[in-house]
């Protein structure tokens, strides 16, 4: 009972600290564009296939159907992420905001939790495992960054180095090895790379000076990494194959292939400047690619009066790493980044240099603890260096004109803190001013719903909802999509109410969706786009059904193909150009003709009609019925992409990449049936070394000697 009450009284805190996301319904954390915009809208379409029965690989509400997995943001293969979506929705079937604010704390929760393990594991004490725990946890880089997937990929950074470190003092190192690469894979799938491939580069720095130091340790880096491989696998290999076959949105004005160098004036825009450094220590209102690094004074001097100790042993090595991560992130400002950006494969895949303040807020939680246990010993200097620190940015923010209030409180606090105290006074006084410190900078950025000045894009997750109800009730009766003005509605709004759209918010888009042009209504009749939204008609012809309390309307879009159909002569395109001219300027026939880049399969021309019809539709699978007099094409206009099958009275066939951008599958005279199922390679070979993985960690944990 003693060993869990301080991780219990740590859970209290970390809850306590976040009241207002945990205790009342007023406030969210996720009012930012890319969280209501992209991530969230992603997460309930998620959500509602899971409640539904189904794990959805394949997501077409989104560019006329894309990968799930392959898109990794916001992480839909990350556990904890899971069993939140699996939580109850609304009345309406959306996730609750309730839902969202604890898995956000949860996040949070658990990197203190690991923070705190590894401390105890380094035989630090309780008291000062728990400053270390609620600085990473509640302060620093974690409680500033905007983005869950994010976040996620840094909570479990305290326990791969806990494992990986005792696998080195030879305390059970096989379960240990394995338990240290478990945990480095499992941060690879919260949905976001830059972390855990800075966690990485940390973790193969660390196992190459252990192999310096005993090469005889090679075994044991060996399993750590190859189980950190598969268990990543999971997300690393869709993601892979996505980014292959994709351009991304990186800053610059065109998007970049997976080949493509990342222009190194990016890295300069989210370089950590240096002024940066003083207000890891100071408050400050500012954000540098939308994360912080304040932990306050209190942690700042205990975390300088663990470094002032760090002459030899494990606080060197932590002083180092720290030091490295936070040169990292100073990006730009230094030749470091620069230089291991350009010598280290895809590490310029992490533009965002500021990320490495990850590594950089645990070195100094863990500098912190050291420097907390060193008080008994230290404690009258590092009292009488806050009583002048206090004592001075007190002056100075009184005499400042328009002080920030937040600095004159810590500077009080430290004056508070120069007050000698009994040993378990001392402890509660320490872990009260570190939790006000941190409070008054890291939760100013939760919104409430009754600011005006606030909930400004959370707010777009409640509007619009009876346009959503009238497509979806037009969807009952045919399958439909649409195409939207994403000014007026600037979020995935087909993810998040359930409907198929043609376009929307992602990070990278498959090539041939790129080259499509879904703007124009000849590929918009490919598509079978049947309905617009937006205060105006995107083309002529095109008449109002409804208009939502917004005053958004949703426009028919007339003459445009059904989802599925047959046509009856196909052509070659010799290059990208020519397929282009075909399908956008004619003179090819749309509903009758096909046209494919290099090679074209025979067709059969006969009198009579063709009828494709559809038997079952579902975001994985989809089954059509079709009558042809003669051989034909059949089109399914979803979007062509690796790992979908098809059938033809079960016996499997060729898809057809028809028109640059659609599926097709030839089909003889008669009546068929049609099976389209998305299998995807990359997924199911990621989910066996996944098992695997998971196979090689337990053998070894169980192993008692």
């Amino acid at each position: 009972m003693r060993r869990l009450a301080a991780p219990a009284l740590l859970a209290v805190l970390v809850i306590l600290f976040h009241w207002k996301l945990t205790l009342t319904s007023e406030y969210v954390w996720f009012d930012h564009p890319d969280m209501v915009h992209l991530e969230i809208p992603r997460m309930q379409f998620q959500a509602r296939e899971l409640h539904l029965g189904r794990f959805p690989l394949w997501d077409p509400s989104l560019w006329a159907g894309q990968p799930l997995i392959g898109q990794t943001q916001p992480g839909p293969l990350f556990p904890l992420q899971l069993l939140f979506l699996l939580l109850p929705l609304d009345a309406e079937g959306y996730l609750r905001p309730a839902v969202l604010n604890w898995y956000w704390v949860t996040l949070h929760l658990v990197a203190a939790l690991a923070c705190y393990a590894l401390c105890r594991d380094w035989r630090r004490s309780r008291a000062a495992s728990l400053l270390a725990a609620l600085g990473f946890g509640c302060g620093g880089f974690l409680a500033s960054v905007a983005w869950s997937d994010v976040a996620a990929g840094g909570i479990f950074t305290p326990l791969t180095v806990l494992f990986a470190t005792r696998a080195l003092r030879g305390r059970r190192p096989w379960a240990s090895a394995a338990l240290s690469g478990f945990w480095l894979g499992l941060a690879w799938l919260s949905g976001h790379h830059e972390v855990p491939l800075l966690v990485s580069l940390l973790v193969l720095v660390f196992w190459a000076a252990a192999v310096w130091q005993r090469p005889g340790r090679i075994p044991l880096a060996a399993v750590s990494l190859l189980i950190a491989g598969c268990i990543a696998a999971a997300q690393l290999l869709p993601t892979i194959e996505f980014g292959r076959l994709s351009k991304r949105w990186v800053g610059t004005p065109e998007p970049v292939g997976w080949a493509d160098a990342i222009p190194y004036t990016i890295a300069t825009i989210y370089s950590f400047p240096p002024r940066g450094i003083l207000q890891t220590f100071l408050p400050s209102a500012e954000r540098y690619g939308d994360c912080a690094s304040f932990l306050g004074l209190a942690l700042g001097a205990l975390a300088l009066a663990g470094v002032a100790r760090a002459r030899g042993g494990r606080r060197r090595w932590v002083l180092l790493a720290t030091a490295a991560a936070l040169v990292f992130a100073l990006g730009a400002f230094t030749p470091l980044h620069g230089v291991l950006t350009n010598l280290v494969p895809s590490l310029d895949k992490a533009r965002l240099p500021v990320r490495a303040l990850h590594l950089a807020t645990l070195g100094l939680c863990l500098l912190a603890a050291y420097g907390y246990d060193a008080l008994p010993r230290h404690g009258l200097v590092l009292r009488r260096a806050l009583l002048g620190t206090g004592v001075v940015i007190a002056a100075w923010a009184v005499f400042h004109p328009g002080f920030d209030d937040r600095v004159l409180l810590s500077a009080l606090l430290a004056i508070v803190l120069a007050i000698p105290y009994r040993p378990r006074v001392q402890a509660a006084v320490w872990i009260a001013v570190v939790l006000v410190e941190l409070y008054g900078v890291h939760t100013a950025t939760y919104s409430s719903r009754h600011h005006p000045e606030q909930f400004k894009f959370a707010r777009r997750l409640e509007e619009n909802k009876d346009l959503a109800g009238f497509l979806r009730q037009a969807g009952s009766r045919a399958l439909i999509r649409f195409s939207v003005v994403e000014e007026e509605i600037p979020l995935n709004f087909g993810d998040y109410h359930g409907v198929d759209a043609i376009g929307g918010y992602a990070a990278g888009i498959p090539e041939n969706l790129l080259r499509a042009e879904t703007h124009t209504r000849r590929s918009q009749a490919l598509f079978s786009v049947t309905h617009h939204l937006g205060r105006q008609p995107a083309h002529p012809g095109q008449t109002v059904l409804f208009e939502g309390a917004s005053g958004i309307k949703v426009w028919s879009n007339p003459d445009v193909l059904p989802r599925a159909w047959a046509v009856h002569e196909a052509m070659a395109a010799p290059n990208l150009a020519a397929l282009r001219q075909a399908v956008q300027e004619g003179p090819l026939e749309l509903a009758r003709q096909t046209v494919l880049l290099g090679e074209a399969p025979r067709l059969e021309t006969c009198s009579g009609g063709s009828t494709v019809e559809f038997e079952s539709w579902a975001p994985n699978r989809v089954r059509l019925q079709a009558t042809l007099p003669c051989t034909g094409m059949v089109i399914l206009g979803d979007s062509f992409y690796p790992g979908w099958q098809v059938t033809v009275d079960g016996q499997p066939a060729r898809i057809w990449e028809a028109y640059g951008v659609l599926r097709g599958v030839v089909v003889p005279a008669g009546r068929h049936v049609v099976e389209y199922r998305f299998r995807p390679t990359s997924v199911f070979a990621g989910l066996g070394l996944f098992a695997a993985g998971i196979l090689l960690t337990g053998i070894l944990v169980a192993r008692r000697r």
